[in-house]
């Protein structure tokens, strides 16, 4: 075979037979032929659901067949307000407090009270620790306070009662 002649044809159907009627061939893209109509009565069957022209039909809905429906919206995370960094400054100092001393429990109180302003008037998170923060702040100040006191007050009793034990006063 050259590369001039073009390739042989494929062979060509059986012929059908000798009974058979001739069904008219059509032309590519012509409707076929509808058979001519039953006589009587024919029963029809219910039409689909189908929405109306130019209606979208939702995924999943029954007409689609599905038995599940649509699908669920993708997770997304909850929204929630921030925090207060101030409330969480106070609770720290409060906790601070028991290291630091009575410096850290009255930045804890100025702290907190600014703090519980701030979730007052903005909607923030953090009120549990700026209030914890005051707590710990007013107890620490009023507790070591008290403890000064006492420490004075035991002072002041050792150097009266040792004054008074010989029945000599002395100077101190």
């Amino acid at each position: 075979m050259s590369a001039q002649t073009p390739p042989p044809l494929p062979p060509a159907p059986p012929a059908p037979p000798a009974g058979a009627s001739e069904a008219p061939t059509l032309s590519y893209g012509t409707a076929p032929l509808a058979a001519p109509a039953a006589p009587g009565p024919v029963a029809s069957a219910p039409a689909p659901s189908v929405a109306p022209y130019g209606a979208p039909v939702a995924y999943g809905s029954p007409a689609h067949g599905s038995a599940y429906g649509a699908a669920p919206a993708p997770w997304t995370p909850p929204v929630t307000a921030p925090q207060n960094v101030l409330a969480w400054v106070a609770f720290g100092l409060g906790l601070g407090a028991l290291l630091l001393g009575p410096i850290s429990s009255i930045a804890a109180i100025v702290c907190g009270h600014i703090a519980r302003s701030q979730i007052r008037r903005t909607g923030e998170q953090g009120a549990g620790a700026a209030l914890t923060g005051l707590i710990f702040g007013y107890v620490l100040t009023i507790g070591m306070l008290v403890a000064i006191g006492l420490y004075v007050l035991l002072i002041v009793a050792v150097f009266a009662g040792s004054a008074f034990t010989s029945g000599v006063p002395t100077s101190l």
